[in-house]
């Protein structure tokens, strides 16, 4: 069994990624935001496109973020439950490096295995790049990629999330666990899936799969 774990709004309750964009990228971002929800541009693409818009230092954004960590309850005691039973963790997301390493080394757990959107500062904003194992570019399917990949580690994947980024990986894992949009995009699909509050919620049910 591998358990692979979305991050904005899945092990933090609020969405960084849209808090940062929303206090420090020009208002394009939210243009750029509806073409990605009407299919026009992939996450990926997306994210590309509007964290150039941002031109923030990277130290300004990481002070910001800590501020407004909002960990979703549950999610230390569940990794320690994956811990003592040599169940893999792995955090895949669309998301950024620099936001995401910051809140892991704040709660104390830099160490999670992390696949993310790769990050470098520039003056004309911040560069987002996505890699698969190899090392080869990815502009879509990010999250499908690697989900793909674990599978050669362990068939059995369990998938956490809680949005629309996350469907098409969801759609291919053994079990899901799903919360807000996610929740209800799955309703028609025919995966096998639970609800969640929080991680307590998935960890009652783990123990007994």
């Amino acid at each position: 069994m591998i358990i692979q774990c979305d991050f904005d709004g899945t092990i933090t309750r609020n969405n960084l990624s849209v808090l940062l964009r929303e206090h420090f990228a020009s208002a394009e971002w939210q243009k750029i935001e509806n073409d990605y929800f009407c299919g026009s541009l992939t996450v990926e693409q997306s994210n590309k496109l509007q964290y150039r818009l941002i031109r923030e230092s990277k130290e300004k954004l990481q002070e910001f973020v800590r501020q407004h960590i909002e960990l979703r309850p549950g999610f230390p005691e569940f990794v320690g439950y994956c811990r003592e039973n040599a169940i893999p963790f792995v955090i895949v997301s669309s998301g950024l490096d620099f936001y995401i390493e910051t809140v892991l080394a704040q709660i104390g757990m830099p160490d999670l295995e992390l696949y993310c959107g790769q990050t470098s500062f520039r003056k004309d904003g911040i560069c987002v790049s996505y890699f698969n194992t190899e090392g080869d570019i990815i502009n879509e399917g990010f999250k499908e990629k690697h989900l793909t990949w674990l599978k050669k580690r362990d068939r059995d994947i369990i998938y956490i999330g809680d949005g629309f980024s996350d469907l098409e990986a969801a759609c291919h894992a053994g079990y899901v666990f799903a919360t807000g949009h996610l929740l209800e995009l799955l309703s028609t699909k025919p995966v096998v899936c639970k609800g969640f509050s929080n991680f307590y919620d998935i960890l009652r049910q783990v123990c007994l799969l």
